[in-house]
């Protein structure tokens, strides 16, 4: 492995060259929405880095936010605090907290989200500051708590300071914790309390004094915030026709910023269809849903995105086992109902019912595309086959186009440089500068002056590979499979709980395949997401060509879609999470649920429940 982008170049250019079934070019960053005084800019996700002095804002305007911290009032502090004639309590722990959300609230402001207020109320020891005990008696505390508190003028949010002792699915606190927050969500509906989780060391414990601005990540955590409070919509109408009729307000997501839309995507689209879309610039986008298997096998892992990062979803469900066969007879778990439905049709009507269920909210001729995350067995692929042609074909279901893929991530190849003598290079389709890393990551519809100065992330160059031959989809050994995804192996997780099995059946054959190779500026492992289009089909009145492959719109054209929108969703994810990631935003989603049900104590848990 080299430790430069600029002396793998000759790798890559060989087999470019060597080799007429394959096509490899470089990607360049997708352009970002925000807004800049009282206007909405397209930036390079780099200018991020740059928020405060360049002045940028949301682009769905200021939140503004009640806030109250609700942190654990523990037996011992309740004796040894000292009270004033006013009632207020003089603990560290209030302190460093009272300090926290001033630092928060203060930093909200300063990066233009709004207001961020503490809250007020008799139960509070300062303002914004309540203690409960977190028992049993937490859902009692907080229904008496929120009850008392007068109509909020804006919205109002929680933060749960949560202890580390409880931080674990076996713990019997955060389920009283969990419960008390989803009646109160479901009580207080029309409110839209927000309701954010803190590991209670980022507060007491932090690396930076809490009085500082600049503490540990506090900027994606308001980001966080902000993005998850929802705005609302109201539907003008005459008169109220029904009295259960359909709402007149409704709430949307509106995050901070988004992916632009690019030129291409600003033609409108006309269709002469007995029931069209409404929506006439976004005809064909892509819905991208992904979803995996936990590694105990017992949950179905699903989110989903739109193509410009607008607005996502998550869901989490319990597997249900089907009659196991000879050979599977020793994986099936006790306490099972031998008449259950077959557990691969069973996930994916759960897949599609939750895309169906994020479509409708808005009226567009999607472009569906269900990726597993994982090996995808024979019979999965089958029950999709099944349930898609009879979905598609019914008269409830708005015109659509689906894909089916099979994603694998965490398995690199491992790039060696070329001979010295080899001077070949990359042959780029867009106009080159002077610089090869600039060509590669300036967007093509930027139009920069010599004079003009800006920066661009030069830490990994992120290439395509679209492949032309049709090759079996293998299942090699993922680094998590040999206990190289941490830094010990961690024994007690064998293969055989992954969410495949290295001795499964016949390899499935794509129609076609291509991988995103984020190759970074150092001397670790490049980072790989290999992509198969499995399967595709449309609706009856779906205006989207049929993928045959002598037309425009063949299954290399439409992968070469999906594939740049995958890469574009990853550098999103990548600037949501302050974080690198090579998966976009709904798969990482998924990995990021499945290492949390991952755990050891998580896998104890549901041991001790079977």
């Amino acid at each position: 492995m080299t430790s430069s982008t600029h002396s793998i170049q000759p790798a890559f250019s060989a087999i470019s060259t060597t080799s007429h079934s394959s096509i490899l070019s470089p990607l360049s960053p997708p352009l970002l929405s925000v807004a800049k005084s009282e206007a909405i800019i397209h930036v390079m996700p780099s200018a991020l880095r740059f928020w405060d002095k360049v002045g940028l804002g949301p682009k769905g305007g200021k939140k503004n936010i009640t806030v109250f911290v609700i942190y654990e009032q523990r037996y011992h502090e309740t004796e040894a605090e000292q009270h004033d004639g006013t009632g207020n309590a003089h603990g560290w722990r209030s302190e460093r907290i009272m300090s926290w959300l001033r630092n928060m609230c203060e930093l909200y402001k300063a990066k233009n989200l709004g207001e961020m207020l503490p809250g007020k109320s008799n139960l509070c020891q300062n303002d914004g500051l309540v203690s409960f005990r977190f028992d049993s008696s937490f859902q009692k505390s907080l229904a008496s708590f929120i009850a008392s508190l007068p109509p909020p003028e804006d919205s109002p949010a929680f933060f749960i300071l949560t202890p580390l002792s409880v931080m674990s699915l076996s713990s019997e606190t955060l389920c009283h914790v969990f419960s008390a927050v989803n009646k109160t969500l479901k009580s207080y509906s029309e409110a839209q309390p927000l309701f954010q989780f803190v590991p209670e060391p980022h507060v007491l414990n932090a690396a930076v004094h809490s009085s500082s601005l600049h503490d540990f990540r506090s900027g994606s955590f308001l980001h966080s915030v902000y993005d998850r409070i929802l705005m609302p919509s109201e539907r003008a109408m005459s008169r109220k026709f029904f009295t259960y009729g359909q709402k007149e307000k409704k709430y949307f997501e509106v995050p901070a910023f988004t992916l632009a839309r690019s030129l291409s995507e600003t033609k409108v689209s006309y269709s002469c269809s007995t029931e069209p879309a409404l929506d006439v610039l976004d005809r064909h986008i892509l819905l991208h849903v992904g979803y995996g298997i936990s590694s105990c096998g017992r949950w179905i892992l699903a989110s989903c995105i739109d193509q410009r990062g607008e607005t996502h979803a998550m869901g989490v469900w319990s597997t249900q086992r089907r009659t196991p066969s000879d050979n599977e007879r020793k994986d099936d778990m006790p306490g099972m109902d031998a008449t259950m439905v077959l557990d691969e049709l069973y996930t994916v009507n759960k897949v599609w019912n939750f895309a169906m269920q994020f479509a409708e909210k808005a009226r567009v001729e999607w472009r569906i595309v269900f990726a597993k995350s994982g090996n995808m067995s024979v019979a999965e692929l089958d029950a999709w086959i099944t349930h898609s042609y009879s979905a598609l074909h019914s008269n409830s279901q708005i015109p659509m186009h689906i894909s089916i893929l099979n994603v694998e991530n965490s398995v690199p190849w491992t790039l060696t440089p070329a001979s010295q003598t080899q001077s070949l290079g990359i042959t780029n389709q867009h106009p080159t500068s002077r610089g090869s890393s600039l060509s590669r990551s300036v967007p093509n519809s930027m139009k920069v002056s010599s004079k003009s100065q800006f920066f661009v992330d030069t830490t990994a160059t992120t290439y395509e590979l679209c492949q032309k031959d049709r090759l079996p989809v293998g299942i090699p050994p993922t680094l998590d499979d040999i206990g190289l995804s941490s830094d010990l192996v961690d024994v007690s997780l064998p293969i055989e709980n992954d969410d495949y099995s290295l001795a499964d059946d016949q390899p499935l054959l794509p129609l076609s395949s291509s991988t995103l190779i984020c190759v970074p500026d150092s001397s670790v492992l490049p980072r790989m997401v290999n992509i198969h289009l499995i399967y595709a089909a449309k609706s009856e009145g779906c205006a989207y060509p049929t993928a045959t492959s002598d037309a425009a719109d063949s299954p290399q054209s439409l992968l070469r879609d999906i594939t740049s929108s995958y890469y574009s969703l990853s550098v999103l994810s990548s600037a949501r999470w302050e974080t690198v990631s090579s998966l976009p935003f709904h798969l990482g989603a998924v990995e990021t649920m499945r290492k949390a049900l991952s755990t050891r104590n998580c896998l104890e848990s549901l041991r001790r429940d079977t």
